[in-house]
């Protein structure tokens, strides 16, 4: 024999192999078992193979029973062995066993085929028999519903087997076991006519399981018990049986193409499982088909109907808990028992709604309500969403941190020990009298002469001093150090510590202390009131004691509160009064949310305050449903009786008169509980690359996350158009980053610009040109994204991607843009930039602390000290004096850049440093100007002479006189700046200055600038650090050479104005100079030379036609001239500003 079949055509391919050679034996055939030649007939050998198959059917054991049906001899008990056989099929479940009982059963038949099988199939007939009634009535329920489920999963094997029997042809009709029946003299078997439509079918000629599930559910027609029965047939045999595979092909092919369309393939699956099973037929589906239809029409009409019933089960329960805060306990599990049923039996029409290709029975939740009120009709917010399913679910609470606050508690034995919670508890030989219930407290009659409106009215007569006293004084210290600190409380960790530090004092004395304090909230402190009760609900978790009494505390004052009455008799509650309601209603409420005060506590107060109605009542319903009537809509246990108040509130407002200061309370508790439905937020579309690349830079980047979002980014495909637009909006709306991060984003921009420069160059003109559009506009509503921007360009400087020559031009728009000429004017209206709008002052304090740190050399410096003079004149052009935070942050921005700067203190001051800041600039740009023009000309003169000295020198000693010369006309042009200072005041700068200065704005630039080339600049900064460090290392031992320079020899020589090299002139020149005679005027310079560690001072005087003293008299006259112009630029400017 095979083994079990692994899978679907495995098992196809063996039950046609089965039902072969089964059908084979049916017809006579007695040779498809091979036996043993000698057959064993000893008693012990058989009866112990009869015991096994009674017990151990199953995988397991087939082996050994099929070799044991091939060498014994069973004809002498073969009545015994059908009896075992029956029994041990009983207890099939598993699949593995019922394809090992089939197996054996084969082998059975095939052996002994008619006088084996028919009796058999009686005995699994008998199987299917109804319940004893009788017995069934002496059991209790537990019992008999464990009888029942017994019983069915019984008869859901024996169906599965017969099935498998009849697929394999071992089973055919129950005709057989009719025969065999009317042998044994037996009337009938043990099926029972039915009265119902589909049971009056002529048994004769239908296949057993057909005849079988006829019977069953035919007759099943009021509890509908067989329906695991079915739905587990349906699952087992639906592709072979119902065809559930075909019809599934079919119904996804309607889907697809828009009608029903049998291709070839499907109809060749069909004729496949026929012709593997053989026993089927369209004509059998369509009755098992039909079997199963009218079973899923009536179970469907049932399971609506059960539904309805269990929805008013339900109503008729929260009815109860209203009234009386609870339900007894036999009829909630009569109802879990209902729900649990309905569970399952829903979830069994499903498979069979499934198989049949039917639509599942429609089970409201709840059933159409009549609205109550005049026309009015509302839908009532489920979590944030309306009944009908409009809006999203966002859950009871508003948000995150309101849910944190009223659900996450603090466990308090994790950081308290056990032994503190046990000190305070009552004993239960304490309580003397049991509390009543809910209803009872409600309906009992309280009478109060005089009411007193201070904290401690309300105070329980078992808390007297002598319950609060505490033996151990230092604890009761600690006590009332904790009751001093709940006034303190603003934050859920200060609640949780006060908490922690309570446990650890926790006695019955330091409970009633701190109930006391609890019961005394401020009149003028209401918002301690939502801190108070979470205190309360962190300590009712691990001490009950402390909420229940809060909460019998808080019931007796709201009674008694709603009895009072004012002492002058006009009939209307004085203020005192209902400002304690106040507190108390809201305090229920409180307590309401965090499930501390039982919600029908809640509803009996609002009951009450509906009943009588009045003024005082609709300001204490209003609070009510401001505290906790959102919670109570939102929640699901509570929602159904919430809608139904808030229905009787509205009728009641609209149906009785009452003033506008009431009517506005109540329209607007009822629009804080239910507001009005708002149309959904359209969710933008996005492609999935820009959704990732907005997670990498919203969400994940960080200080530590950056270097792998750079990776991520630059792994992208750059070359589509779509995810290079996505990275440039990213790096473009830099205000959608967090502020901190902005830094990062520079930093990765810096780092992408040696593999994308144009990316780059396109994001600097985006930011700059946001800028400016920030300015054009001057919306408030874009402060934000603006001062963002500014910190990004701040940013992009520091990490080398814009100049400082960007930074000034953007700073220098930012306090001029809109003004006249670019100059800010005090008193002079500008659309653009009003006086008492201070942002631009914002921008410029957010770019100049971002990078304004690394002007602290070189030509920046002073580009620097000269902005922040006019940024001082620019703050004192607004209206003043400045806001107090505005004037802190020019205060602080000054004091960081440039301590030692001087901060004006009016607008006459500040213009006057801003007139001194701009002459001396102009001043050195003039004098720039000079210099590099004279320069030119004395390149251009030295050049010629040069040429005319190489053709003319010839001896070694004018070589010599020519060589000292230049000597001391380069120590001369080095100390040009000491002797300028000597002859004129006025002379601030010399070449060499200004060649300093231009080495040091080049160096500055470098070190911010972008490089063209980072990977070769790299390149040459290591090799240079190599070399400088070789360098360093040999000359580490050499001895310094002592400066040891003779005082240059003057050779008198003429100069002229045109020539001013000192080389020798031409034979026409010397003789018009021979013919001048008389002293030469000269010029006096100091030569500073040096002899060991001493240095001298020489006054050297130089021939006033020489080079260096013509250059000299230049420069004087060009300052001068400067200075003329300088004084007639300040005085117009003063002029134009007056």
């Amino acid at each position: 024999m095979t083994q079990q079949p692994s899978d679907e055509d495995s098992c196809r391919e063996r039950r046609a192999l089965l039902l072969k050679l089964n059908t084979a034996a049916w017809n006579g055939q007695t040779d498809l078992f091979k036996v043993s030649s000698s057959l064993d007939s000893s008693l012990k050998k058989n009866t112990a193979f009869i015991k096994r198959l009674r017990t151990s059917i199953n995988a397991d054991s087939k082996s050994a029973l099929l070799k044991e049906v091939s060498t014994l001899s069973l004809e002498k008990y073969l009545s015994e062995i059908i009896s075992a056989a029956a029994e041990g099929l009983s207890k099939c479940r598993l699949a593995n066993d019922i394809w090992a009982a089939v197996e054996l059963i084969s082998a059975l038949h095939q052996r002994f085929n008619k006088a084996f099988t028919p009796t058999l199939m009686l005995y699994l007939l008998r199987g299917f028999g109804g319940p004893n009634l009788p017995h069934l009535a002496s059991l209790t329920t537990e019992q008999r519903d464990k009888e029942e489920n017994s019983r069915i999963t019984r008869q859901r094997g024996l169906l599965r087997l017969l099935t498998e029997f009849w697929l394999c042809g071992i089973a055919r009709t129950s005709e057989d076991a009719r025969l065999v029946a009317d042998e044994t003299a037996e009337s009938k078997p043990q099926f029972r006519k039915s009265s119902h439509p589909h049971a009056r079918h002529e048994l004769t000629g239908e296949p057993i399981p057909l005849e079988v599930l006829r019977e069953l559910l035919g007759t099943d027609t009021k509890e509908y018990l067989y329906l695991p029965l079915a739905s587990a047939f349906v699952k087992s045999f639906g592709t072979e049986i119902l065809g559930v595979s075909k019809k599934k092909s079919e119904r996804q092919q309607l889907n697809e193409d828009g009608a029903i369309i049998n291709t070839g393939q499907n109809a060749a699956a069909v004729v496949h499982i026929e012709g593997i099973e053989g026993v089927m037929s369209e004509k059998l589906r369509e009755q098992f088909c039909s079997v199963f239809k009218s079973y899923f029409f009536s179970l469907s009409v049932f399971l609506v109907k059960q539904h309805r019933s269990i929805k008013e089960q339900e109503k008729r329960n929260d009815a109860a808990y209203m009234r009386s805060g609870k339900i007894l306990e036999d009829r909630k599990a009569e109802f879990e028992k209902i729900m649990k049923l309905e569970e399952r039996m829903i979830a069994n029409t499903q498979i069979l709604a499934d198989a049949l290709d039917e639509n599942m029975p429609i089970l409201l939740d709840d059933d159409v309500k009549d609205q109550v009120g005049s026309g009015a009709s509302f839908t009532f917010s489920r979590g944030g969403s309306t009944v009908n399913g409009e809006n999203g679910n966002v859950g009871i609470w508003e948000d995150e941190d309101q849910k944190k606050f009223y659900e996450d508690l603090v466990d308090l034995r994790l950081r308290v020990p056990q032994e503190f919670f046990e000190v305070g508890k009552k004993k239960e030989s304490d309580k003397v009298e049991s509390k009543p219930s809910s209803s009872e407290l409600i309906d009992e009659d309280f009478e109060t002469d005089d009411i007193l409106l201070d904290d401690t009215a309300f105070v329980e007569n078992d808390e007297k001093d002598e319950s609060l006293a505490i033996p151990n004084q230092s604890i009761g210290a600690q006590v009332d150090l904790v009751t001093l600190r709940l006034q303190e409380m603003a934050t859920r960790e200060v609640v949780d510590q006060i908490a922690i530090d309570f446990c650890f004092l926790n006695s019955r004395a330091s409970q009633n202390r701190l109930l006391r304090a609890l019961q005394a909230v401020p009149k003028t402190r209401q918002d301690l009131i939502p801190f108070y009760a979470r205190l309360i609900a962190t300590l009712n978790r691990n001490i009950p004691d402390i909420g229940n009494t809060m909460v019998e505390y808080l019931q007796k004052e709201f009674r008694s509160l709603l009895r009072s009455k004012t002492i002058s008799g006009s009939g209307i509650p004085g203020r005192g009064v209902i400002e304690a309601r106040a507190r108390n209603i809201r305090y229920i409420g409180e307590l309401v949310k965090f499930n501390v005060v039982p919600t029908h506590v809640s509803f009996n107060c609002i009951k009450l305050l509906l009943d009588r109605f009045g003024r005082s009542e609709i300001e204490t319903l209003s609070n009510l449903l401001e505290s906790c009537g959102r919670f109570l809509l939102r929640n699901e246990e509570t929602q159904a009786s919430m809608e139904q108040i808030l229905q009787v509130l509205w009728k009641k407002k609209t149906s009785q008169n009452m003033d506008a200061r009431e009517r506005v309370m109540l329209e607007n508790a009822f629009y804080f509980v239910n507001p009005p439905n708002r149309p959904a937020i359209a969710q933008k579309e996005r492609s999935v690359i820009e959704q990732y690349i907005r997670k990498l830079i919203y969400v994940d980047l960080n200080n530590e996350s950056y270097p792998h979002v750079l990776t991520q980014l630059r792994k992208l495909h750059w070359e589509d158009l779509e995810t290079k637009r996505a990275i440039d909006k990213a790096f473009a709306k830099i205000w959608k980053v967090k502020y901190g991060n902005i830094h990062l984003m520079a930093v990765m921009a810096g780092s992408l610009v040696k593999y994308h420069q144009d990316f780059i160059v396109q994001l600097v003109d985006s930011i700059l040109e946001s800028i400016r559009v920030g300015l054009e506009l001057n919306m408030f509503k874009y402060n934000q994204q603006r001062i963002a921007q500014a910190r990004f360009l701040g940013e992009m400087y520091n990490y080398r991607l814009v100049d400082s020559k960007t930074i000034f031009d953007t700073l220098y728009t930012m306090v001029g843009y809109g003004h006249e000429n670019g100059r800010p004017q005090p008193g002079i209206y500008i659309p653009l930039d009003v006086p008492d709008d201070y942002f631009r002052i914002r921008l410029v304090c957010s770019i100049l602390e971002t990078c304004g740190s690394y002007f602290d050399q070189g030509a920046v410096r002073k580009k620097l000290n000269l902005f922040l003079t006019v940024f001082q004149y620019y703050a004192f052009t607004k209206r003043t004096p400045l806001p107090m935070e505005v004037e802190f942050d020019v205060h602080d921005l000054l004091q960081s850049l440039r301590p030692e700067m001087k901060v004006c203190k009016n607008l006459d001051e500040a213009a006057e440093q801003v007139t001194k800041a701009m002459a001396e600039a102009y001043k050195d740009v003039e004098l720039n100007v000079g210099q590099s023009r004279e320069g030119e000309e004395e390149r251009e003169l030295v050049n010629d002479g040069d040429e005319e000295e190489e053709e003319a020198e010839e001896e070694e000693d004018e070589e010599l006189a020519t060589a000292a010369e230049q000597k001391v006309e380069s120590a001369s042009d080095s100390a040009s700046n000491s002797a300028s200072e000597s002859t004129s005041e006025s002379d601030s700068g010399s070449d060499e200055d200004d060649g300093e200065e231009k080495e040091e704005e080049e160096e500055a630039e470098e070190d911010h600038g972008r490089s063209k080339e980072p990977v070769v600049d790299e390149e040459f900064d290591r090799e240079f650090s190599k070399m400088l460090a070789e360098s360093l290392e040999s000359r580490k031992f050499e001895k310094l050479a002592t400066f040891d320079v003779p005082l240059p020899m003057m050779k008198q020589q003429k100069y002229s104005i045109v020539n001013m090299t000192g080389r020798r002139q031409s034979e026409d020149e010397n003789h018009e100079l021979v013919a001048h005679t008389g002293p030469k005027p000269s010029m006096q310079f100091r030569v500073l030379t040096k002899r060991g560690k001493r240095q001298q001072v020489h006054t050297v005087a130089v021939p006033d036609d020489s080079a260096i003293a013509v250059s000299t008299r230049m420069k004087q006259k060009v300052e001068q001239e400067e200075r003329q112009r300088i004084k007639r630029y300040v005085l117009n400017y003063e002029r134009n500003s007056q």
